[in-house]
C-alpha cells in the first residue's frame, strides 16, 4: 500500500497530472495549424475531470497499480490534442515520455510495461485507423523507436528510484543503529550498572541490531569459556562452559581476532556438536578487548548459514568495544571498592570494612532480638619482632596469626584488622558466654611464643557500635597480658 503522507509531491497523481496538462495545453499557443475545437474541448474536459478525481481519490488506501489510471488518461489527452492540431506533425508525441518517466519513478516494472504499451498504442492506433494525411504510414518507424525509448526511460527511472529508496532505507537503518549504539554507550557511561547488567543489555542490543537468534557473552574460567550473559535462543545455555581449546570463541580469545563462521557444518574451527545443540549455523565471534587484554568474547549466531554481513560484524565490534571497556571499568571499581574496605597485608576487612559488618549485624539484631558480641584482640610482642627481626618478620607473624584465627571462627564470624596489632571479631548470635568460648579457641590456636590480649563486650540492645567496641577495648586493656575479662 502506498502511504500518501510518505510520498513526495511528485508521487501524488493529482500533482504531476495538473502540471502535465498545463504544459500540454499551454503548448497549443505555439502551433499555427487550425484547431479542431470540438476534439480540443473534449481533451480539456477529460483533463479537468482527471485532475479533480485524482485529487479526491484516497490513493493511500488503494493498491499502487490503481495510480496507473492517471498517466493512461494523460496519454488519452495527448492523443486527442494530436488529433485536434494536425496529427503526427502537432509535436505532442514527446509528452508521452513524461508519463513513462513518472510511472518509472513511482510504480513498478509491470506498470512500466503497461504505460509503454499505452504509449505504443497512442502512436500506432491513429496510423492504423486514421492514416493519411494526418498520420502517414512512414510513421511506423517512429512508433518502434518511441516504444524502445519509452521502455528504456521507464526502466532507467525505476532503477534510479529503486536505488534511491534502497540508499534511503539503508541510511535509516544506519541512523537507527547509530542511535541505539549511542544510547547503549550513554547507558554504560552514565549509570552505575554492574557488569552483569551491562553484559545483559549489550547482548540484547547485539541480537536486535543483527537479527540474530541468540547472543552470548563468554568469559574465561580456567580452561573453559562460560556463558555469562545470554539473549534469545541462547537463554537456556546460561552458565554453560565450553573448552577454550576447541571452540571458535577460544580462538578469538587467544588471537584477539574477530571471526565469522558462515556455516558451522563445514567449518572445522568450531565445536560442531555444541553448535548443533544450540542451533547455530552461522556465527560472529568478537573478542572483548581492553588495553590489549582479552577479557572474553561476544558471540551472535543464527540458525541459517551465511546470515551475517560486514555491517553486522562492524556493529558487533562496536558493541564488543563498549562491553570490554565496561567490564574493565567494573573490575577496576570492584578492586577499588575492595581495597577501600580490605586490609592489604592480611586480606581481612580493615577498620572501615569491619565497622560496616558490625553495623549490619546490629541492624539484624534489632529486628531479630539475637545477641551480638564483639571481641577486641591485641597481638603481644609485635613491636619487639619488628625491632629485632624487621617489619617483614612482623608481617609474616600477623599473616600467620590471622590465618589461624580465621580457621578457628565460624563462617558467619567477621575478623577484621583495625590497625597495627589491633584486631576485632563480630560474633552474631553469641552472648558473653559463647564469646568467651570463642576467645578460648583463638588463644589456644596460637603457638607458645605468641600471645594476644582479648576483651569481650556483648551488645546491650541500645548502644551504638562505637560504644560497644570501646567497652571491648577497655576489657582487653584491663586484661593485657593473656588474661580475659568478660564484661
Amino acid at each position: 500500500m502506498v502511504k500518501a503522507k510518505r510520498l513526495p509531491s511528485f508521487a501524488l497523481p493529482a500533482v504531476p497530472a495538473a502540471g502535465f496538462y498545463l504544459l500540454a495545453f499551454a503548448s497549443s499557443a505555439l502551433g499555427n495549424e487550425k484547431i479542431n475545437w470540438g476534439v480540443y474541448g473534449t481533451a480539456a474536459l477529460i483533463a479537468c475531470v482527471v485532475v479533480a478525481a485524482a485529487w479526491r481519490v484516497p490513493w493511500q488506501r488503494l493498491p499502487p497499480t490503481y495510480m496507473l489510471a492517471v498517466p493512461v488518461c494523460c496519454d488519452l489527452v495527448i492523443g486527442l490534442l494530436r488529433q485536434s492540431q494536425g496529427g503526427s506533425v502537432s509535436g505532442y508525441s514527446p509528452l508521452a515520455m513524461l508519463t513513462v518517466v513518472w510511472v518509472g519513478l513511482v510504480l513498478g516494472i509491470w506498470e512500466i510495461a503497461l504505460i509503454t504499451t499505452c504509449t505504443t498504442l497512442l502512436l500506432a492506433v491513429p496510423i492504423a485507423l486514421v492514416g493519411e494525411p494526418l498520420y502517414p504510414h512512414n510513421g511506423w518507424r517512429g512508433v518502434i523507436l518511441w516504444t524502445l525509448v519509452a521502455a528504456v526511460v521507464g526502466l532507467g527511472a525505476n532503477r534510479v528510484m529503486a536505488e534511491q529508496r534502497r540508499q534511503t532505507a539503508l541510511a535509516g537503518m544506519r541512523l537507527d543503529e547509530l542511535h541505539r549504539l549511542v544510547e547503549t554507550q550513554n547507558a554504560i557511561a552514565t549509570t552505575e550498572l554492574g557488569s552483569d547488567t551491562v553484559m545483559s543489555s549489550v547482548v540484547d542490543e547485539a541480537r536486535a541490531l543483527t537479527g540474530a537468534d541468540g547472543a552470548v557473552v563468554e568469559l574465561p574460567d580456567g580452561h573453559e569459556l562460560v556463558y555469562r550473559a545470554v539473549s534469545g535462543r541462547a537463554a537456556p545455555q546460561v552458565a554453560v562452559g565450553l573448552s577454550v581449546e576447541s571452540t571458535l570463541s577460544g580462538l578469538a580469545l587467544r588471537t584477539h581476532e574477530t571471526f565469522v563462521c558462515r556455516d558451522t557444518e563445514t567449518d572445522d574451527r568450531v565445536d560442531r556438536d555444541t553448535c548443533r545443540r544450540v542451533g547455530a549455523r552461522s556465527l560472529v565471534v568478537v573478542p572483548l578487548l581492553h588495553a590489549g587484554r582479552a577479557m572474553g568474547v561476544l558471540k551472535v549466531y543464527r540458525a541459517v548459514p551465511d546470515a551475517f554481513t560486514d555491517e553486522h560484524v562492524q556493529v558487533i565490534s562496536l558493541l564488543a568495544g563498549m562491553i570490554g571497556t565496561a567490564l574493565a571499568r567494573a573490575d577496576l571499581l570492584q578492586k577499588l571498592s575492595e581495597q577501600a574496605v580490605t586490609d592489604e597485608l592480611t586480606g581481612l576487612p580493615n577498620r572501615r570494612g569491619w565497622y560496616d559488618h558490625l553495623g549490619l549485624a546490629l541492624e539484624r539484631a534489632r529486628r531479630t532480638g539475637n545477641p551480638v558480641s564483639v571481641i577486641a584482640l591485641d597481638v603481644d610482642g609485635l613491636k619487639r619482632v619488628n625491632d629485632q627481626s624487621g617489619h617483614a618478620a612482623g608481617d609474616r607473624l600477623l599473616r600467620e596469626i590471622t590465618s589461624r584465627w580465621s580457621a578457628a571462627l565460624r563462617e558467619s564470624d567477621v575478623l577484621g584488622r583495625l590497625g597495627g596489632d589491633e584486631f576485632a571479631v563480630v560474633l552474631e548470635g553469641a552472648d558473653a558466654s559463647a564469646a568467651s568460648d570463642v576467645v578460648a579457641r583463638l588463644t589456644a590456636c596460637l603457638r607458645g611464643e605468641h600471645s594476644a590480649a582479648a576483651g569481650v563486650a556483648t551488645w546491650d540492645g541500645a548502644e551504638d557500635e562505637t560504644v560497644l567496641v570501646s567497652r571491648a577495648d577497655e576489657a582487653m586493656y584491663r586484661q593485657k597480658g593473656n588474661q580475659i575479662a568478660v564484661r
